[in-house]
């Protein structure tokens, strides 16, 4: 029994290290990473998928975190069973070090800026992957770096031919520092892998502020979102239009 006892305290003890030394490693990394935006969902190959609608709602609450749910519904209008990937994104400033690490720490930067993440297809409950790649590129008004961190998540999803499919992804974003910026980027910027490349039938956008920042204006491209808010404490805005190419970048900036 001794022998056992101590296998199993030193097995304990190595557990112990690594989740102190992985711990470590999070917090040391998020401290050079800074929330840029998050992006919509895309398709990996060339599809015969019609994107019928966009349900997109933003909600900002009162401890400025974030929540996003976005719906879509598909369109299969091909004489075969597509099984597509699905993806969305979330970019990050990540700074530059002179010494070269291959300790793949990057995939430590989970759950900093996201989280409660759910995927859901035709309203059931769908597994994710995730992955994460660096490019060097400047996209942002906000980028600080010229390294850029992105982070997919992606989902798999079969639609029956001449049938619809719904896809959904559901998550709440977290130090995003949009206070301190004074804007929220949403990208809308989709490869044009869909029919009719990335043009939605119809989007519908509600935006939600329970924050004590004020909305000065929301830019996507030169549509004008209107103001439906009954009272000072909860700003409404919407847009609701058909025949939309989504690409582009919606901004919210604040007072």
């Amino acid at each position: 029994m001794n022998f056992f006892t101590k296998k199993l305290k030193n097995f304990f003890s190595v557990i112990f290290v690594i989740a102190i030394f992985i711990t470590f490693t999070v917090l040391t990394f998020s401290e050079n990473s800074e929330f840029l935006a998050i992006g919509n969902l895309k398709i990996v190959r060339q599809e015969p998928l019609v994107i019928k609608r966009e349900d997109l709602n933003i909600t900002i609450e009162k401890n400025r975190t974030i929540k996003v749910n976005s719906v879509y519904t598909f369109e299969n209008i091909g004489n075969y069973n597509v099984k597509s990937t699905f993806m969305f994104w979330l970019d990050t400033n990540v700074e530059k070090t002179d010494k070269k690490d291959f300790s793949n720490k990057n995939t430590n930067n989970r759950g900093k800026f996201v989280k409660n993440i759910k995927f859901l297809t035709d309203y059931k409950k769908a597994q994710s992957l995730r992955a994460v790649i660096n490019f060097d590129e400047s996209i942002y008004e906000n980028q600080v770096t010229d390294n850029i961190q992105r982070e997919w998540f992606a989902i798999s999803k079969i639609i029956p031919s001449m049938e619809e499919g719904k896809v959904a992804v559901y998550y709440d974003l977290i130090n995003t520092k949009f206070s301190r910026n004074k804007d929220f980027v949403y990208s809308f910027d989709l490869v044009e892998n869909f029919f009719n490349k990335n043009k939605a039938e119809i989007l519908y956008v509600n935006i939600y502020n329970k924050s004590d920042l004020k909305i000065k204006n929301i830019d996507f491209k030169d549509y004008e979102f209107k103001n439906i808010s009954k009272n000072n404490k909860k700003e409404h805005y919407q847009l609701l239009e058909g025949g939309i190419n989504l690409d582009g970048k919606l901004v919210i900036k604040f007072e």
